[in-house]
């Protein structure tokens, strides 16, 4: 009985040796077989019925066809991809659309092929790499005068046909990938900015020189009931008709010698329990913002920036030269510059942030500079406001 199931199991496996072996031989003719591709789609398991003639760079894909288990190389515009082709088969191959791929944007006679090598030679597939759509993610300063040089900061920023505030079209003075400069018109306008590409438009959420929304302290429009710019402080205030004014009039300290002084009256200005009618939200979905202009590197001091809301008062600390960029250096800044501030980093005393945003009513600046004495230092502000993220 013993040598009856010997025989048996023996036989056995000789029948599966013998269809493995069978399998591995077809499979290796598939695997070495001439390749082709027949159609690409996206990874994600909910769109794998769909079909794909472009993708952005960044993107993975999984390439279909035939005999691609052998895979060497993948190419994208002859740019090579990166790939584990221990996670593709005889059939598929996953891979992400390197983030350097050239397109379009980049070079107009790229060929819009991917370009598969295997063991069994090559296959291509007309593939378009499209460039992200255009981004903004700022304007240098949301301020800008009359014939004034307007600067966009953004991604994507490709073969850009026009920028325009509001209706009103403007010069393109440059362009690159991640800034526009243009000039703005001869007659001041307030608007949204819209920048329009070859691969798309973008569009800033707010308007450009709005001296309305959100406005706390602009030095213009009184923030106490008595018609006064600010209720307390000594800190100069400057004429509209300064060659410096980028939106009527602002604050500025042009001194030099500055004592070392944690507080000083002829640095600050305050408002006194005033609503600025600012719509309901809490700190989570706001910005506070201001324009500064640094005339001259800034190494020492700070801003104490204090709002005042429902009887509690929440402190930022604007001193943007103390980073590793500007340590060595000093701040200083091309003109007027934007300062946009999480209004969630405004903090009490117990870390907690603005509730409700409807509830504010007071700003303080504050100049000083507690541990060190300041030779000289030329730095101006205005346009004060929180607004919408």
């Amino acid at each position: 009985m013993k040598l009856k199931h010997i025989g048996k199991t023996a036989l056995g496996l000789m029948l599966a040796t013998g269809m493995m072996l069978s399998f591995q031989g077809c499979n290796d003719d598939d695997i070495d077989g001439a390749p082709a591709i027949s159609n690409v789609r996206l990874l994600d398991p909910t769109k794998a019925d769909s079909s794909l003639t472009a993708a952005e760079p960044g993107s993975m894909i999984v390439i279909q066809g035939q005999n691609l288990g052998s895979v060497l190389k993948v190419y994208f515009n002859e740019f090579e991809a990166n790939f584990n082709a221990a996670l593709g088969s005889n059939s598929n191959i996953i891979v992400t659309i390197p983030a350097n791929a050239p397109t379009k944007a980049v070079d107009p006679g790229v060929p819009s092929k991917i370009r598969v090598v295997t063991r069994g030679g090559e296959a291509s597939y007309d593939f378009v790499l499209t460039a992200p759509v255009p981004v903004i993610s700022g304007l240098y300063s949301e301020f800008v005068k009359a014939n004034g040089t307007l600067v966009i900061n953004g991604d994507y920023l490709y073969n850009i046909k026009s920028v325009k505030v509001g209706t009103t079209s403007l010069q393109i003075l440059s362009a690159n990938v991640k800034q526009i400069t243009a000039k703005m018109p001869a007659t001041a306008v307030s608007d949204i900015v819209t920048v329009e590409g070859e691969f798309g438009t973008a569009k800033t959420n707010f308007k450009v020189n709005d001296s309305v929304t959100g406005n706390m302290v602009n030095f213009d429009v009184p923030a106490t009931t008595w018609d006064a710019e600010v209720c307390w402080g000594g800190v100069p205030i400057v004429a509209a008709t300064d060659p410096q004014a980028i939106s009527g009039k602002f604050s500025r300290i042009k001194q030099t010698k500055l004592p070392a002084a944690g507080y000083n009256d002829a640095w600050v200005f305050s408002t006194c329990y005033f609503d600025f009618k600012l719509p309901a939200g809490d700190a989570s979905t706001r910005q506070f913002k201001f324009e500064h202009n640094i005339a001259e590197p800034w190494k020492a001091g700070k801003y104490d920036i204090t709002i005042g809301a429902g009887g509690t008062e929440y402190v930022y600390s604007f001193q943007p030269w103390n980073t590793t960029e500007y340590t060595a250096t000093g701040y200083q800044t091309n003109g007027w510059r934007t300062a946009v501030i999480e209004l969630a980093e405004f903090k009490s005393a117990s870390g907690a942030t603005i509730a409700d945003v409807s509830k504010v009513t007071d700003l303080k600046v504050s100049f000083g500079s507690a541990d060190v004495a300041i030779a000289s230092y030329n730095g101006s502000v205005d346009n004060f406001r929180i607004v919408r993220k």
